[in-house]
């Protein structure tokens, strides 16, 4: 391991891994106190030149504390084979699905690797390269630009715009409009849900309030949706509001896929790839997901006819233009 002036880094691949506000503020603090502890990667030109590719928030930190020094592991000197070592290791240094998808397209476009190629150098299926390269290029310009830069929340996008996007056939204008709006509001992934399911099934009342930037107002007629907004609603703890908004999630979509899925027009052989692929995923999960579903309602208790919840039939159908929807928690890149 050796040590390098900040100076001297070249930062060409900083824009294809994410950025968070959040968690960079957390690694100042630590670098404040501890230092770096982690190596910076990096590729090693023969010209001297140091690229680096693993790292960034790491060096941003740097930048702000006036640390000059930083160390640095040299993972290769020509940059493919750099990126495809970074790759490699992704799982043990978190490397989220979307800055994989971005490296891999770059090894595509850049050095003109087949999937295949990689695939084969990473130790993968060549549906596993793939999947990612097509998530990559679903994405246009405008969504790329505002996930990678932080604005905009990856997990909002790959678990609700994604899903507009590829089953409602959504346009991708709509698409981006909806991001522009909803970017840089620190909003949370449960409010990015509710406004997007009032942005694209909502109607234009709804609609034309997201425009102007009556994000709260939007957010709180959505939420009168909510099973957990309702009188009565503050018996239950966090635990159980959590469970109780990611079981109607399940339910929801259960019942959206059951009926989506058997439409013949689903032919495509890039949707059937990625399709199988998530399909085989959930059944390898399915059996012991019913049996905990079965334990846990065997342990029902004896209810009267009266619930401090809404049932569906009392919710009134022009004040609630969507589904109840839950949130989404996921751990983040460490990078």
């Amino acid at each position: 391991m050796n040590s390098v002036e900040i100076c001297q880094m070249d930062r060409r691949w900083e824009d294809l891994r994410l950025k968070d506000r959040c968690q960079e503020g957390i690694l100042l603090h630590s670098i404040l106190e501890q230092g770096i502890r982690d190596p910076l990667q990096c590729v090693l030109k023969a010209e001297g030149l140091v690229i680096l590719l693993d790292g960034f928030k790491r060096l941003r930190c740097a930048l702000r504390l006036g640390i000059k020094l930083v160390p640095v592991e040299v993972l290769a000197q020509e940059e493919a084979e750099g990126i495809l070592k970074l790759i490699h290791v992704a799982n043990a240094r978190s490397l989220n699905i979307l800055e994989q998808a971005s490296l891999l397209e770059e090894l595509r476009t850049r050095y003109s690797m087949r999937a295949s190629v990689i695939a084969h150098y990473l130790e993968r299926s060549r549906a596993w390269v793939s999947v990612r390269l097509s998530m990559i290029h679903e994405m246009s310009p405008t969504v790329r630009q505002a996930i990678f830069s932080g604005r905009f929340p990856a997990r909002a996008y790959m678990y609700t715009l994604r899903q507009f996007t590829r089953v409602n056939k959504i346009p991708s204008c709509e698409i981006d409009e909806f991001v522009k709006l909803a970017s840089g509001k620190s909003l949370s992934l449960r409010k990015i849900e509710l406004l997007a399911h009032g942005y694209f099934r909502g109607g234009d009342r709804l609609r034309e309030q997201i425009q102007k930037g009556n994000l709260s107002w939007t957010v709180r007629q959505l939420s009168r949706c909510n099973l957990l907004e309702s009188p009565g609603a503050d018996v239950f703890n966090e635990q159980e509001k959590r469970v109780l908004l990611d079981l109607e999630l399940v339910q929801r979509y259960m019942i959206r896929v059951l009926s989506e899925i058997q439409d013949s027009s689903l032919q495509t052989p890039s949707f059937l790839l990625q399709a199988h692929l998530l399909v085989e995923g959930i059944l390898s999960r399915i059996s012991n997901f019913i049996r905990t579903l079965r334990r846990f309602h065997d342990r029902k208790p004896e209810t009267g006819s009266n619930s401090s919840a809404s049932s569906p039939e009392q919710i009134q159908e022009g004040d609630c233009p969507t589904p109840r929807v839950g949130s989404q928690n996921g751990a983040t890149d460490p990078g």
